[in-house]
């Protein structure tokens, strides 16, 4: 039976799928003051858990922490040497991610803790005026605002497909269709969970009414981090720059640098706590200018395809050498080539470009028979989707582009004839741009030829 309200899913996520998390949590959250008893208290709190006890140990004696490089073995020594709000940031960090990653790890998941990590790094240097103390407390604040929904991710509830299955349909609905799928929303859950696991006031304060300048750092973080998911440009960051320098007294174009290293950093402080493909995850997101589609370069790879036509390359090098061509010459960052799996609407990637994550290559996408994509295949012609004048007329109720995590301007080229289809090309451009009438002309050319291979070679 589904899960629905903010009261059921909090007890639910508390009893049910994370009961040593909220222990954890709550027994170090509890644990405030740095004198000699409360010491004692992170440290009993800490060596409670093996693993946890582990991964702090290592992390104090990483050169992000200990730059120095002083060999600590024991917790007692880390503490002293590296400083007991330190050691309780890193605890609660490491206790949330590993306990997370012991669960069926999803991709939204994986985006939920990078940009967690994300705005607490960016919050911390919002906060840089205030003690170590307020420091450890904004970064943890930030870092544990979207608990929620991390829990939410980590669970097994069906519901976690339903809901991504909408994320990747209507992004922009996605307020909406939480309360559709659960009941509530993540916020609403997070701030229950900060109540029921002791997680903090300042936490509690920025996600229920944030009024002190604390609160509004920790809320200015998680905007950043929420916006750079969608792709920062100019547009979407001048009135946060604005706010970031009520905080820091630094002009725009320091902290424009400033939140440009500070997601390097976030990326890098995430895999150092485990999350694996973070970094490359946060490179993806940087803005770059759109490039031009390079026609002169477009006919040497065309060229340069047939000449292998000719000299009986196989279909695998061929297909490599297409993605590569509609890579460089283009510009679509990521590019893959779908392949159906026999008599079914499954399809999984045989290709890809260089840009492709993990995630991606190792998701099944699995097509309804009211798909949109499958639409563009069954009528055999290049679509833009999900958005642009070409794709009008799709039902994009279902326009899920599927291993992606937002909506976006994606490119389908199928590639089949009489009646076979022998996959489709999917091409975008890392969530930074539309796609432009020459840009599809352009990716036409190359899907024919492609087209024209598979048709002669399996007959």
């Amino acid at each position: 039976m589904p899960v629905r309200g903010s009261k059921a899913w909090v007890s639910y996520l508390d009893k049910v799928e994370l009961p040593v998390l909220s222990k954890t949590l709550k027994s170090i959250c509890l644990i405030s003051d740095s004198d000699d008893i409360k010491i004692d208290e992170l440290v009993k709190a800490i060596l409670n858990d093996a693993d946890l006890t582990s991964k702090v140990i290592k992390l104090a004696n990483s050169a992000s922490y200990n730059p120095m490089r002083v060999q600590l073995s024991t917790m007692s020594r880390a503490i002293v040497q590296i400083g007991f709000n330190r050691i309780k940031t890193i605890a609660i960090s490491s206790a949330l991610i590993d306990l997370l990653a012991k669960k069926d790890n999803q991709q939204q998941l994986f985006h939920c803790l990078v940009r967690s990590f994300h705005a607490a790094v960016q919050a911390k240097y919002m906060a840089a005026d205030f003690n170590e103390e307020e420091q450890e407390a904004i970064f943890i604040a930030a870092l544990l605002f979207d608990v929620g929904e991390a829990a939410f991710w980590s669970c097994t509830s069906s519901q976690t497909a339903i809901l991504e299955e909408k994320l990747t349909c209507h992004s922009h609905k996605f307020i909406d269709d939480q309360k559709d799928v659960l009941g509530t929303s993540f916020k609403s859950i997070s701030l229950g969970l900060v109540k029921a696991w002791h997680l903090g006031p300042l936490l509690e304060e920025s996600l229920n009414s944030p009024s002190s300048r604390k609160a509004r750092i920790v809320c200015s973080a998680i905007e950043l981090a929420h916006k750079h998911d969608h792709g920062w440009d100019k547009h979407n960051l001048t009135e946060l720059i604005a706010s970031i320098a009520t905080f820091t007294g630094k002009n725009n174009s320091q902290i424009k640098n400033d939140i440009n290293r500070n997601t390097i950093e976030a990326g890098i402080l995430s895999e150092q706590f485990g999350i694996k493909g973070a970094k490359s995850f946060m490179k993806e997101h940087k803005i770059k200018k759109a490039p031009k589609a390079d026609s002169d370069k477009q006919f040497e790879y065309l060229l340069k395809i047939s000449e292998h036509i000719s000299n009986n390359a196989g279909i695998d090098q061929l297909l490599s050498l297409t993605l590569e061509s509609i890579q460089k010459t283009i510009g679509f960052e990521r590019c893959a080539f779908f392949m159906p799996k026999a008599n079914s609407n499954s399809f999984h990637i045989i290709k890809s470009t260089d840009y492709m994550t993990q995630a991606w290559s190792k998701k099944t996408l699995e097509l309804s028979s009211q798909h949109a994509i499958l639409k563009i295949i069954n009528n055999n012609e290049i679509q833009c989707l999900p958005k642009g004048a070409l794709s009008c007329n799709l039902d994009l109720d279902n326009a899920a582009s599927a291993p992606f995590s937002k909506l976006i301007d994606a490119v389908i080229g199928p590639i089949s004839s009489i009646g076979n289809c022998y996959g489709f090309i999917y091409a975008d451009r890392l969530n930074q741009s539309t796609i432009n009438k020459d840009q599809i002309s352009s990716f036409r050319l190359f899907t024919q030829q492609l087209q024209l291979i598979f048709s002669t070679r399996r007959k």
